[in-house]
């Protein structure tokens, strides 16, 4: 036995072998003979380090606009502490009824008002917040991480993120429409003593920044930029008794108009900023794609079909939904992006309560169905829909959010 545990002790210790068996031998004789550097697992987690900092950077640097105060509060108080799980869809409204106009997506989750609050859901349908009010017309406007609320025809107003009510508070005259961007800076249309109307733009911290006057045409839509410094502003007005709208583009370092388009015989419907820097807007017997830049509308003809509903997207552009008959069915869907060109056209043959956009896919609403399409008019997902779905927005690539009359639903796509 002594003579093993002489040749294992002999063999432990050699700087050069073939191979070596440990069988039978004590763990404390067993030697390697190249052992690791003392300082290399140090090294190792300082390139861990290194490269995760790297990472961490990247990601900041792509996100530098969203790393808010209330982002980050956000994301402490219920991604990490896990605050407001809910119980899962479908989930009731607060209030009797909530407007398709006023159901929307707040930086990817549900935000809607009712006729007596406003809710942000989470992906569970828990509450990140509900706020009261007491406005009789109640019109949501959400841009990113923002949403504004406003009584249409009286004098309140308020400003909310997904966590709480950032302003809140009353005009001095009567409200036509309101807007909000993702810098916090926000617009109110109203009355005014000496005009038609007045622009007031105010800063995040309510200081006025800029206001602007309308003398010639009746304005009651606007719709602010992604940066807080432009906005578009529609009216109407007769010319020779006809009908005559018209849609203004306001710079706020500018005392008069930036631009100004006229539309004979048209009635805007609703109009948007794009966030590339140009605009579309909507109206009874054609829509419009307003190349700010380069100074032009093109101009998007029904070829006398009728409009029966449509979705103005800031980032995508818009959605129109065509029908062939007086009755609303037989609907084509368009898409015009945010460039202006025409990537999807899609032959239903039904009747489209709804239509939304993401990832190179349409979500299209009809009676007791959905079903989602590529950019070719390829059905390539369907979807059972309640009997009283309104409004469709994608959840994420393979779900949507239907609201219904008195709840809202979760549906996954079936492909």
């Amino acid at each position: 036995m002594k003579k093993k545990r002489d040749y294992i002790k002999k063999i432990a210790g050699e700087t050069e072998r073939e191979h070596i068996s440990y069988e039978d031998a004590p763990l404390a004789d067993i030697k390697d003979n190249e052992p690791l550097p003392e300082n290399a697992t140090k090294k190792f987690f300082k390139v861990f380090i290194i490269i995760a900092l790297s990472v961490v950077l990247v990601m900041v640097f792509m996100n530098l606009d969203k790393l808010t105060p209330e982002n980050i509060s956000h994301w402490i108080a219920y991604d990490l502490l896990g605050q407001s799980e809910g119980d899962g869809y479908p989930a009731g409204f607060s209030g009797a009824d909530v407007d398709t106009g006023n159901f929307d997506l707040m930086d990817g989750v549900p935000v809607y008002c009712s006729d007596t609050s406003v809710a942000v859901l989470n992906a569970n349908a828990g509450k990140y917040q509900e706020v009261s009010h007491a406005f009789a017309n109640p019109v949501l406007s959400t841009n990113s991480g923002y949403s504004m609320v406003y009584n249409a025809g009286a004098t309140g107003y308020m400003i909310i993120d997904r966590n709480s009510v950032i302003k809140s508070g009353l005009t001095e005259k009567k409200i036509f429409s309101a807007d909000v961007c993702p810098k916090g800076i926000y617009c109110i249309l109203s009355e005014d003593d000496d005009y038609l109307a007045k622009l007031t733009v105010y800063r995040k911290d309510d200081l006025e920044m800029y206001t602007y006057s309308f003398a010639d045409f009746y304005v009651n839509m606007v719709s602010i930029n992604a940066e807080g410094t432009r906005a578009v502003v529609s009216g109407l007005s007769a010319k020779n008794g006809s009908l005559l709208s018209v849609l203004y583009v306001l710079d706020f370092s500018q005392g008069n108009y930036m631009q100004r388009y006229e539309f004979d015989e048209i009635y805007i419907y609703d109009i948007k900023y794009l966030d590339n820097g140009n605009a579309v807007a909507v109206g009874d017997k054609s829509a419009y794609y307003i190349d700010i830049k380069g100074g032009a509308k093109k101009n998007v003809d029904y070829h006398s079909k009728f409009l029966t509903t449509y979705t103005l997207d800031r980032k995508n552009g818009m959605l129109l939904s065509l029908s062939s008959t007086p009755d609303g069915k037989e609907c084509e869907v368009i898409m015009i992006d945010a460039d202006g060109e025409r990537p999807a056209e899609i032959q239903t043959n039904r009747q489209v309560l709804s239509m939304d956009y993401r990832d190179e896919r349409i979500a299209v609403l009809f009676d007791r169905e959905a079903a989602v399409y590529n950019m070719k008019a390829k059905k390539i997902a369907s979807m059972e829909s309640k009997g009283d779905a309104r409004k469709i927005r994608f959840a994420d690539a393979k779900s949507v959010y239907v609201l219904g009359k008195s709840s809202l639903y979760n549906v996954s796509a079936k492909e």
